[in-house]
């Protein structure tokens, strides 16, 4: 039996097999290595590695080239291209802000093939069908980046992130953009807006996960009522418990925060004797010591059991973040869509929350308007009256 390397054998056959689908990988894992991996172990081994994750969803989906991939034209080969006076200032102003090197690579490897004009990917290459000249990065301009996205636009390419590249880009050589190129949400954004269970429902599920595993039934728990996703809830110190409170630290800017966002989170009377149950004697160290694997495969198979058109909805929900989901929706109707409560209880934007989980239920926005007409009575008739 050939041994499985997730290192070398996951970057591998996402590039054979062109996908990123954890499920469709752990079977072409256990075809190739004869090795039985579950699809969130996949999902979880590309949340320790985002940057390779970026790199290969652009190589995928975008049609970025590996970092290994040479220009033909020897100004834009690894090495000169970075030399290049606009390009240095740019990679050392994101060096600066303490990106992490695959971020910074694929960045200058994007800008690359927008001054190229060519995507092996995707098969496009707009230099030789004459639509497009060789750009030199310092005279590259604000109507070159328009009409280049222009162009990808109409062939339904994806422009997120290239949208994203040349606005940095020219930013740092100064230019003026305003309102003229903006980033958006990719293809894919929103798309668990109306993911919703019921608490009955949640209820079932959670009571049947502490009959399986009681720690897996303490995390989910505290991932619902709290909102913190899961590499931060596997990550939180019994020390930073003060009181009803718990500061986590999840996702952020890196230059600003190195070891994350810090969020303090409440633990109300139901969470914190569950939580002190699992710490038992224990003054430090982490909450929490089961595998984010086994927590995966709990939730897994309470949706089956309890909410089985969710996975048929969603096949590729991870179900670990549908605690988190759960508990944007479920805040929502509790605070009647006050997406400024919510966010702050959770860590969005009200923006980001709104976008990702979408407008109030018709029957609630029926029941604002029944509302607002009894108290904007005005006692017209009775001034008719009289």
């Amino acid at each position: 039996m050939v041994k499985y390397h997730p290192e070398k054998d996951l970057p591998e056959f996402a590039r054979e097999f062109q996908t990123l689908s954890p499920s469709k990988l752990a079977e072409i894992v256990l075809n190739r290595r004869n090795k039985k991996v579950t699809s969130e172990s996949v999902t979880m081994w590309f949340k320790r590695h985002p940057e390779i994750y970026d790199e290969l969803s652009r190589e995928i989906n975008i049609g970025l080239p590996t970092e290994t991939e040479e220009a033909s034209i020897s100004i834009f080969q690894n090495g000169f291209f970075q030399e290049i006076p606009s390009v240095k200032n740019w990679l050392l102003e994101m060096n600066a802000r303490k990106l992490a090197k695959g971020t910074i690579s694929s960045k200058l490897i994007t800008l690359r093939q927008l001054c190229e004009g060519r995507f092996p990917l995707l098969k496009i290459d707009l230099r030789s069908e004459g639509k497009w000249v060789l750009k030199h990065p310092d005279r590259l301009t604000l109507k070159d980046a328009l009409e280049m996205i222009y162009m990808l636009d109409q062939r339904t390419v994806d422009t997120r992130y290239f949208k994203h590249v040349f606005k940095e880009f020219l930013l740092s050589k100064g230019v003026v953009i305003g309102k003229k190129i903006v980033v958006g949400h990719s293809f894919g954004h929103g798309k668990y807006a109306k993911l919703f269970v019921g608490m009955s429902k949640l209820v079932q599920m959670l009571l049947w996960i502490k009959q399986q595993d009681c720690e897996a039934f303490v995390c989910d728990l505290f991932m619902f009522k709290t909102a913190t996703r899961i590499s931060a809830t596997l990550k939180a110190l019994i020390e930073n418990i003060e009181g009803s409170m718990i500061t986590v630290y999840d996702k952020g800017r890196r230059s600003k925060y190195p070891q994350g966002h810090p969020w303090e989170k409440h633990l109300d009377g139901e969470l914190m004797p569950e939580i002190q149950t699992i710490i038992g004697e224990r003054k430090s160290g982490t909450i929490f010591n089961i595998q984010a694997d086994k927590l995966a495969e709990l939730t897994r198979q309470a949706l089956k059991k309890f909410a089985p058109e969710i996975l048929e909805k969603y096949p590729e929900l991870m179900p670990n973040h549908f605690w988190r989901h759960m508990f944007a929706q479920h805040m929502l109707r509790l605070f009647d869509w006050n997406y400024a409560k919510v966010a702050a209880l959770g860590g969005w934007t009200p923006q980001a929350l709104e976008e990702s989980y979408g407008k109030p239920p018709e029957e609630t926005v029926k029941s604002w308007a029944s509302q607002a007409g009894l108290t904007m009575q005005l006692g017209l008739a009775e001034e008719v009256k009289a």
